[in-house]
């Protein structure tokens, strides 16, 4: 993407790794499962972290929050046990 403050995904990939098990997790791009990818607005993909998912396949925290798709197909879904809400905004659907 190159936008401005965006770090290379390995160098992502790096920090979620080094978090470890948490009981919530927050960060800007969603875990890479492609319904949370899909905004319905812009009806396109947005891009999302292999690494987040890993993390919380491997950890299943209670809650895994984000934002970054602000039309989501789904705004919320689980992964294992793991509730995934996506916390954006949402202009066009409400």
């Amino acid at each position: 993407m190159r936008t401005p403050y965006e770090i290379a995904d390995e160098d992502y990939a790096a920090k979620v790794s080094a978090l470890g098990p948490v009981d919530v997790l927050a960060c800007h791009i969603p875990p890479d499962v492609p319904e949370l990818l899909y905004d319905v607005e812009a009806r396109r993909f947005e891009r999302g972290s292999r690494a987040t998912l890993e993390l919380i396949r491997d950890t299943q925290p209670t809650l895994a929050l984000f934002g970054h798709v602000h039309q989501p197909l789904p705004s919320r879904l689980r992964i294992g046990r793991t509730g995934c809400i996506n916390v954006g905004h949402f202009w066009g659907t409400g």
